[in-house]
């Protein structure tokens, strides 16, 4: 993981998790070259992101055809979690 943040809101950072996505297919189904996933990590500025004050959210939803996509839906859903517009995600505590 990146040591310095992606992007800082509202008093707190940003640090985007993208991986290649390996999906299960069957023999027959078309399969893209390469797929990525993301979660997002958000802790208080400043804050170490190794340490226990952070949280990690996945994002289950969907996959990125490309590394720069998933990065910025990344950053897009942590500021979206900051500011509580996501059902069942919560910054509360950090």
């Amino acid at each position: 993981m990146d040591t310095s943040p992606s992007a800082s809101y509202k008093g707190y950072d940003i640090y985007p998790l993208v991986y290649t996505h390996a999906a299960t297919h069957e023999w027959y189904e078309r399969r893209p070259d390469r797929t990525y996933s993301a979660s997002v990590v958000i802790c208080r500025e400043g804050t170490d992101p190794v340490s226990a004050l952070v949280r990690v959210f996945p994002m289950l939803a969907r996959q990125w055809d490309s590394l720069g996509g998933a990065r910025r839906a990344a950053v897009q859903a942590g500021t979206e979690i900051i500011d509580g517009h996501v059902p069942g995600q919560s910054i509360v505590g950090l």
